[in-house]
């Protein structure tokens, strides 16, 4: 072995100056120690050595942890509209699980520096039979896989027997299904190109998972894209090592920054590896302390039979073998054990003596300690947060360098989601939204909150900007304080019924001038009676009222209270009758008109027509209407995705 550094300083051949040169054959290499020959050498050792530290060292966990979670405050967004934002508010809080997924993505990135992130939009795979157009899911029909010709085969309804299906996998609507998949960064592959930085991706798909697909397991079958299949079947074919190339917008590749002459080739360097060398000193004073454990804390007790301190010194193995002294002294300790309380005697002193114990003394408690604060220091995690202390005082200076240490974290954060809200909008035909993180500043600095609230209440900036920081959301509270004060006015109004109500029971008598204060002779005329009572409380009493008024006619005269409500309803009926004949006649005179439209021009008449149709529908209306006839009208599908490219720019 060459006495070199393992750094090599001067790559070049330079030598250095002459005191550089004079040091070299009399004093050894500082650089060249034992951790150096441990330094892993190829990037998946390099990702298997930064897993086993994260794993192992509970502190670093901990730490790593509790750094990626401070940033995560909220995702704010912006543009579409308010019921937009809602829905999107509600998929990546509900259903997609944003914030926990985003934690995880993070963990990783302390771990490898490297995360490689796709969304996985759910399929419906359907089974067509040639024969006799029948489909259905794949999940719910008997079928083969021939891996060899990537087919699916089986019996169909109409009686053919080992048809060869036609396979169709159509998009699912349902968002619950949606999930983000963090790829294992040990089976990705890069092809980097050095002067453009164009990353091209592949992964090497595991053995197990190949083997399942190729016997056939419908469980992995069906839930498989077809582009991961049909990679498989490729190489089964070639018989070479399943290798997937994923499209260019199709994985999104978080890292860190790393320095530009490292032989690295678009993979990043895992944090914990310009601290190998602590790390490895960690881990073996901890083996040390390991030993020490198992060796020096429990004391090793010896007794012996003592000497005589007589005047001549009488030794006890004078008079009695050592053989019947061991028995004797194992006799004394099994009766110990037994009886606690137990007196033994002796016919000489015994001597008793502990051997070892020393491990207070020897483990290396303060050495693990500092080198570990070391080497979390040396990584970039405050001492505040990896030691859970409920004091944390963050001066303004401080926690600028802490938010600009970890600054390509927040920046790859905030990249992902809107990476991720742009497929979500394409796929599900959404409205356009971006996304952030709410800046740490801004989520925790009181007088920032204090200055916004003031800000809002001078109308300088929105009360929803000001509010969001609190958790609060402006807009659903107010909507929540009208609901509040119309259940305080409906209470109010019962409570007033119920007090009008109690005062008819007690027997109050008819006022002056009441409808129902007199009563018909005849029942002809209390037909009438009631007949102009339903007219007034229909179309003059205020609707706030007339529940009161219906209340006191029926106390007064049940009779009376029937025959009213009877006639109201009539009148509701003749009134709704009456409506629909104006409609209908309105309808008559609009088709006239259309009539004198058509000897317009021929694009006149076809922008009328247009209007007519479709001014009354929302852009999720015609949505739902394009997909309902994408795949029942002919041509429908091919017009619906020519437009809809259009729309987008994509042609």
């Amino acid at each position: 072995m060459s006495e070199q550094s393992p750094l090599n300083i001067h790559p070049y051949g330079w030598e250095g100056s002459g005191i550089t040169r004079s040091g070299a054959g009399k004093y050894p290499n500082p650089f060249w120690d034992i951790a150096s020959e441990y330094v892993p050498r190829d990037i998946n050792t390099v990702l298997e050595f930064a897993e086993f530290i994260y794993l192992s060292m509970g502190t670093y966990r901990a730490a790593a942890r509790r750094v990626v979670r401070y940033f995560l405050t909220e995702v704010v967004l912006e543009g579409a509209t308010d019921s937009e934002r809602e829905k999107y508010e509600d998929f990546i809080n509900d259903d997609l699980h944003l914030l926990n997924e985003l934690a995880s993505i993070g963990d990783e990135f302390m771990v490898y520096g490297n995360v490689f992130v796709s969304l996985y939009f759910p399929f419906d795979r359907y089974l067509i039979c040639p024969n006799c157009k029948t489909e259905a899911k794949a999940t719910t029909k008997q079928y083969k896989f021939d891996i060899s010709t990537g087919t699916f085969s089986g019996d169909c309804p109409c009686g053919a027997k080992n048809v060869q299906f036609r396979r169709e996998d159509r998009r699912s609507p349902d968002t619950t299904r949606v999930r983000i998949i963090r790829w294992n960064p040990k089976l990705i592959r890069l092809r980097y190109h050095q002067i453009s930085g164009r990353t091209e991706y592949f992964m090497e798909l595991e053995p197990r998972f190949v083997q399942r697909i190729r016997d056939g397991q419908r469980f992995y079958i069906d839930d498989t894209p077809w582009s991961i299949l049909d990679a498989i079947v490729k190489s089964q074919a070639a018989g070479m090592p399943v290798l997937f190339q994923f499209r260019d917008d199709a994985i999104y590749h978080l890292r860190d920054a790393t320095l530009s002459g490292l032989p690295v080739y678009g993979w990043a360097i895992p944090p914990i590896m310009p601290n190998f060398k602590l790390a490895y000193y960690i881990q073996m004073l901890r083996r040390y302390d390991e030993a020490i454990a198992l060796d020096f804390i429990v004391p090793f007790r010896v007794i012996y039979p003592e000497r005589g301190t007589g005047p001549q010194g009488e030794d006890p193995l004078a008079t009695i073998s050592m053989a019947s002294f061991i028995a004797a002294m194992q006799n004394m300790i099994e009766k110990k054990r037994k009886n606690l309380t137990a007196v033994q005697i002796a016919p000489f002193p015994i001597g008793y003596q502990m051997l070892g114990g020393e491990a207070k003394a020897l483990a290396p408690k303060e050495s693990i300690a500092f080198a570990i604060d070391e080497l979390l220091n040396a990584i970039g995690y405050p001492a505040e947060l990896y030691k859970g202390s409920l004091t944390i005082q963050a001066f303004p200076v401080a926690l600028r360098l802490f938010e600009k240490t970890w600054g390509t974290m927040v920046d790859g954060y905030n990249d992902l989601i809107g990476w991720i809200l742009i497929r979500l909008s394409r796929h599900f035909m959404w409205g356009e939204v971006t996304g952030k993180l709410r800046s740490v500043t801004l989520a925790d600095d009181i007088e920032r909150k204090a200055l916004a609230l003031q800000a809002s209440a001078g109308m300088d900036i929105s009360k929803q900007t000001a509010y969001r920081p609190l958790g609060i959301d402006y807009l659903e509270e107010q909507r929540r304080v009208v609901e509040e004060q119309e259940s305080i006015q409906k209470l109010q109004q019962e409570a007033m019924e119920r007090q009008e109500t109690q005062q008819s029971q007690e027997g109050a008598q008819p006022q002056q001038g009441d409808p129902s204060s007199t009563v018909g002779a005849t029942p002809g005329d209390v037909y009438e009676q009631g007949k102009a009572l339903a007219q007034q409380l229909l179309l003059q009493t205020p609707d706030s009222q007339r529940r009161g008024e219906l209340i006191k006619i029926k106390h007064s005269n049940p009779t009376l209270h029937a025959i009213v409500l009877q006639e109201m309803n009539q009148m509701r009926q003749d009134m709704a009758s009456q409506g629909q004949a104006m409609m209908m006649q309105q309808a008559k005179g609009a088709s006239a008109d259309l009539d004198e439209a058509r000897h317009l021009p021929s694009p006149t008449m076809i922008s009328l027509l247009l209007a007519d149709q479709v001014l009354d529908y929302q852009r999720e209306d015609l949505r739902k209407i394009a997909v309902d006839i994408k795949d029942k009208v002919n041509g429908a599908k091919a017009a619906f995705h020519f437009i809809y490219a259009r729309a987008r720019g994509w042609e």
